[in-house]
């Protein structure tokens, strides 16, 4: 088995951060006004809205996501001082609650991007996507629910974290689909850092009670002030790792970082079957791995369906074998995951926890 030439280029630029100072000397650059930013809490994950994200076996649904989005006009009116002036607000509105959207949040300010990167978890590395500021960024005539393309634009400000999070959105008309096409640099946050970035961000004015501006915010300023996690955060985060949790296989987690570890038995040979894997570094924070299933018992070569990290838009792949009767599976990732696979023909399950390969790259198995 061998990485082939073609899989060894990045998907975009990134950038490991080191430091604080690393952090300021590189989004100088980025300073002119003409940038925008995400922070996501997990380098990992890709850029797809929440509407999207699939579920286990479930993918997104337009009937589902209008369902949703009109119970909420209907049910939200008692509570508003003022009626938004179009869809466009309503979604923005809906967006700022949590309420699942096909609209993914980017900010102005790269420090306000990076509060919402490092206070994500404990225990991931961070990251912090970069893309260029569009020429325009308006509001179009045609409503958020049409098809056609990504669009930018300035949400009416609704509310107040709206102005204090200097908001802008993207609206994604395949909400499935991750959003790949502006990006120009991700910087990495190792997990180790979060608590000194965290600590730096609140001496210069970015901390929960200057980013929400109300009540909540306060409180959570207070608890963090302490060396506490507020209960809020703790929720948040709770929330984010239940929503990615596989429902294919109804089993106890082992690791919920590591979603698939000793869901499947620990085997990575078994029944003549056996699953292996190569990576190559393509650059500091991203890698090929290429995934093999073969056969020592002379069986025919079957589908496989392999069960990857949720962090992929699709974390259930079949693959069905090729013409010479292999089974392959091609991927690019940030670090480490463990592998489940299970084998159409006779139902045997595999395991393969790529941090336990002794050929891969220190680096790509410590993350």
């Amino acid at each position: 088995m061998k990485i082939e030439p073609n899989t060894l280029s990045e998907p975009w630029r990134r950038e490991r951060l080191e430091k604080w100072t690393d952090f300021q000397i590189f989004i100088s650059e980025h300073l002119e006004g003409n940038r925008l930013f995400r922070g996501v809490s997990s380098v990992r994950h890709d850029l797809i809205p929440s509407i999207g994200r699939k579920k286990g076996e479930v993918g997104y649904s337009f009937d589902v996501e209008q369902e949703v989005f009109q119970q909420f006009k209907r049910e939200a009116l008692p509570f508003l001082k003022a009626r938004p002036a179009d869809d466009w607000e309503w979604l923005a509105l809906a967006q700022h609650h949590g309420v699942p959207t096909r609209l993914l949040d980017w900010s102005e300010s790269p420090y306000v991007s990076l509060f919402f990167a490092v206070w994500g978890n404990d225990t991931e590395d961070c990251g912090l996507y970069v893309v260029k500021r569009p020429a325009s960024a308006s509001r179009q005539e045609s409503g958020p629910f049409e098809k056609g393309a990504i669009r930018f634009f300035y949400p009416g400000y609704v509310t107040p974290r709206l102005v204090s999070q200097r908001g802008v959105f993207t609206v994604h008309p395949e909400p499935e689909l991750p959003y790949t096409a502006d990006i120009e640099v991700q910087y990495v946050i190792p997990a180790a850092l979060k608590q000194d970035f965290r600590r730096k961000l609140d001496a210069c004015g970015i901390h929960h009670s200057a980013i929400y501006a109300d009540m909540d915010g306060l409180a959570r300023r207070l608890a963090s002030s302490q060396g506490f996690r507020s209960t809020a955060d703790m929720a948040v985060t709770s929330k984010a790792l239940s929503n990615n949790e596989q429902t294919e296989v109804p089993r106890s987690k082992v690791n919920p970082l590591d979603i698939q570890k000793g869901q499947w038995g620990g085997a990575s040979s078994l029944n003549g079957w056996t699953i292996s894997a190569e990576v190559a570094e393509i650059s500091e924070s991203w890698f090929a791995i290429e995934i093999k299933i073969k056969n020592d018992a002379g069986k025919t070569a079957c589908p496989v369906t392999f069960h990857l990290h949720d962090s992929f838009p699709d974390p259930m792949r079949r693959v069905i074998p090729d013409s010479k009767g292999e089974i392959l599976l091609s991927l690019k990732a940030y670090g480490a995951f463990t592998v489940g696979a299970l084998v159409e023909c006779d139902g045997t399950k595999l395991e393969l926890d790529l941090s336990a390969l002794e050929g891969a790259p220190k680096i790509f198995r410590q993350q």
